[in-house]
């Protein structure tokens, strides 16, 4: 059969850059594209993988010779993979339309149309609805005047960014899931260190109307999937796989409390047996922790980010230290566990702002028993606010290009992949090591015996901590738990 279309998704350069509580994150977006343009009755490809790409590429089947759009999602760790990808396509596919979006692209379309000759078109923001018109156009049938939200290069070469950022009313059905799990999938997605469950990971909505400086999903209004779809989802495929860990992976699954109430009724109502992840904020009505863990909720990863409240002004977290240890505190009464997400390394950010972070890490891990010893440097993301306050500080060069080569060494002593560009200002390497060392030793502190002979050989075992890092965290550790 004749194909009209292939959605690629891209992919990360290393396991490490695969997020340790969530897994490795579905291209839910791609899937939803597909199915738009599977029910408009185009034809085409859902490629999840390099090996499927790979065979794609080499193939000479007849099928593919039809294709007439190819459309490229990314995240800014894969940006450098899916400007690899478009100008593979454009080689293999030379008269076919090729498309990138996803938010990364959106979030710096002029920027890749201007680095990427090989790319045609971003959609900037959500193209359940506009890609439908993409394939129209590519196949002659509508004009890219007539398509909003989308940035491109004219017939004079001028780049044009028309209409405004899309973001849809209703979102669409998300009855896909099952093309991305797979028996290995869930053994590798473990719901948590401390349950090692195989689990599935999904999503329940979109955006987040919060402004943390640092974030490039903000400021859009939050809308959530069908409760009835994603329950019957849950239901189906742990049924069928045997499995009962789910990860809810959005950025904040609390935002809307009324949902997670119905949600919660809705797995109740139908006696599903799950245990269940999800990130939360700390300002909720504390009393909706109850119903969370009656349904199965069992852990949660809640943002703090810092613990000095001069960085919490600065980056918009508006969060304080006391409702994150009150949060802690009531999920702890409750028998959910914490996991607390600190960062270090922001604009005007001293060692002694540093230092209020580690005091409040120690407070939870040691008297609330939440986990915060995770800890990570800031990296810079595009059309945040802490990109602009980087150009305006000459933290990154005012013309600088998402899509040009980059590869910073010294990112290795803040645990942040090279091809990141990092906030660093007032906070040297040695800082945030050492930082990061005072909170592996309060959160081991925190642990039972058991889990604390784990945890050790585990951190002892690690390639990417440096004998340095692993003697002084041992030390560390050592004293905050014997002496």
């Amino acid at each position: 059969m004749a194909l009209d279309f292939l959605l690629i998704d891209s992919q990360i350069q290393t396991a490490k850059d695969i997020s340790h509580l969530h897994g490795k994150f579905v291209p839910y977006g791609l899937s939803i594209l597909y199915n738009s343009l599977t029910e408009a009755g185009f034809s085409g490809q859902l490629i999840l993988d390099d090996n499927e790409y790979n065979n794609v590429l080499n193939t000479s089947s007849d099928e593919l010779k039809s294709i007439k759009l190819i459309g490229i999602g990314a995240t800014t760790i894969t940006r450098f993979d899916a400007k690899q990808k478009i100008r593979s396509c454009r080689k293999r596919f030379p008269g076919s339309l090729i498309v990138a979006g996803g938010p990364h692209f959106g979030n710096c379309a002029e920027d890749a149309i201007n680095s990427i000759p090989e790319l045609d078109i971003v959609v900037r923001g959500e193209a359940d609805e506009v890609i439908v018109d993409l394939v129209k156009l590519s196949l002659g049938q509508k004009k890219i005047t007539e398509i909003s939200g989308v940035t491109y290069r004219s017939s004079s070469g001028a780049v044009i960014s028309q209409g405004p950022k899309i973001v849809v009313d209703t979102l669409p059905s998300i009855r896909f899931v099952e093309k991305f799990f797979s028996k290995e999938s869930f053994d590798a997605n473990t719901l948590s260190p401390f349950n090692p469950l195989p689990s599935m990971n999904m999503l329940v909505g979109r955006g987040c109307p919060y402004a943390c400086i640092f974030c490039g999903v903000n400021k859009i209004k939050n809308r959530t999937y069908s409760i009835t779809e994603i329950v019957d989802l849950i239901e189906k495929t742990t049924r069928a796989y045997g499995i009962k860990g789910v990860k809810f992976y959005d950025d904040s699954m609390t935002i809307n409390e009324k949902f997670v109430r119905e949600l919660c009724y809705e797995i109740l109502k139908r006696k599903i047996e799950i245990y269940w992840f999800c990130d939360s904020r700390a300002n909720i009505d504390l009393d909706l922790l109850q119903l969370m863990h009656k349904a199965g909720c069992r852990f949660i990863a809640v943002g703090l980010e810092s613990g000095s409240p001069k960085i919490q002004r600065i980056i918009k977290k508006y969060i304080t230290n006391e409702q994150v240890v009150e949060f802690a505190e009531t999920c702890r009464k409750v028998g959910i566990q914490v996991y607390v997400f600190l960062m270090g390394s922001f604009p005007d950010e001293t060692p002694e702002d540093l230092s209020m972070t580690v005091d409040i890490a120690r407070k939870l891990s040691q008297i609330n028993k939440a986990i915060a010893g995770g800890f990570g440097a800031t990296v810079i993301l595009p059309e945040t606010e802490l990109e602009t306050i980087a150009k305006e500080k000459g933290i990154l060069p005012k013309e600088f290009s998402w899509f040009s080569e980059y590869y910073e060494p010294d990112n290795v002593n803040y645990d942040v992949s090279p091809i990141m560009p990092l906030y660093k200002e007032h906070i040297t390497a040695e800082m945030y090591r050492q930082a990061k060392a005072d909170m592996w030793a309060n959160y081991a502190a925190s642990l039972s015996l058991n889990r604390f002979i784990k945890n050790s050989i585990e951190n002892l075992l690690r390639r990417d901590l440096t004998l340095k890092d692993k003697v002084s965290v041992g030390l560390k550790v050592f004293k905050s738990k014997y002496l």
